[in-house]
């Protein structure tokens, strides 16, 4: 499973919509929505799914313009298989 702190990096670095990467204190202004990313990917969501729920985050909550290739670029980093993911004991 993804860990939540490697989805703000990529939220971060990648998504910022509201330009604040280089803010120490805004750091947690995205964490609201990773919650909801990581249930989407448990659930199997597809790139398109993702990138829609991250431009309706940019566009309905966000009042930005909306990126519709940010978002497929982001989405298609949090499904990668090259991300950061740690083992759940299952016991």
């Amino acid at each position: 499973m993804l860990i939540a702190a490697h989805v703000r990096s990529i939220l971060l670095d990648y998504w910022d919509p509201n330009s604040i990467r280089n803010v120490p204190r805004a750091k947690g202004e995205y964490d609201a929505y990773i919650g909801q990313i990581l249930r989407d990917v448990a659930a199997g969501a597809s790139i398109e799914r993702v990138a829609q729920y991250l431009l309706r985050v940019e566009t309905e909550v966000l009042h930005q313009g909306g990126d519709r290739d940010r978002a497929l670029f982001v989405a298609e980093k949090l499904l990668s298989g090259d991300q950061m993911t740690m083992e759940v004991d299952p016991d």
